[in-house]
């Protein structure tokens, strides 16, 4: 396959749609980090297992947007196909921890 040169590249992305999607990513993230936070809570996690919860739903996340929202062509999508399995984690990372002690409180004050 010939090398494009960069003025071409810059043509075949259009900014907004790219917003579009990351802000996208972003809300399905910080959605799934809510509902695992109260999983978790619910569930009673604590310490280590609670973070290794998040991981593995935050992969399983990435993993599913992968492959059925980008049809496993993000490079479509987004600038770098990394940016599904990255963009996000971290800044649900906060909502999780919320919700998982906001709801470990409520559910286990009394243990």
């Amino acid at each position: 396959m010939a090398q494009q040169n960069p003025a071409s590249l810059a043509s075949l992305y259009v900014p907004e749609h790219i917003v579009h999607n990351v802000k996208t990513i972003t809300f399905i993230r910080s959605s799934l980090s809510a509902i695992t936070g109260s999983a978790a809570g619910v569930l009673g996690l604590t310490g280590y297992t609670g973070f290794v919860f998040y991981g593995f739903t935050a992969l399983f996340m990435s993993f599913l947007i992968w492959a059925l929202k980008t049809k496993l062509q993000p490079g479509m999508y987004f600038r770098s196909g990394v940016d599904v399995w990255i963009e996000g984690v971290f800044g649900g990372l906060f909502s999780y921890v919320l919700f998982w002690t906001l709801l470990y409180g409520i559910v286990h004050v009394y243990d």
